[in-house]
């Protein structure tokens, strides 16, 4: 069962430019990963200090078979 949240979200120009970065980087590393012959892990991480987010984290780890 899913619960849906009412968030208040900080709405800055700084923030609207990394969640564009982040969709964009999400897109990317999907394109990446789900190809045939990938095996590894891939991450995206991002630290955020009061409500803004400070810096966006892309892991791609591949395992050599």
């Amino acid at each position: 069962m899913y619960t849906i949240l009412m968030l208040t979200l900080n709405h800055t120009p700084a923030n609207q430019t990394k969640v564009n970065r982040l969709e964009t980087l999400l897109a990317e590393i999907l394109a990446e990963s789900l190809r045939r012959g990938f095996h590894g892990k891939a991450a995206i991480e991002w630290a955020v200090q009061d409500g803004t987010i400070q810096h966006i984290r892309r892991v791609v780890e591949r395992l050599e078979k």
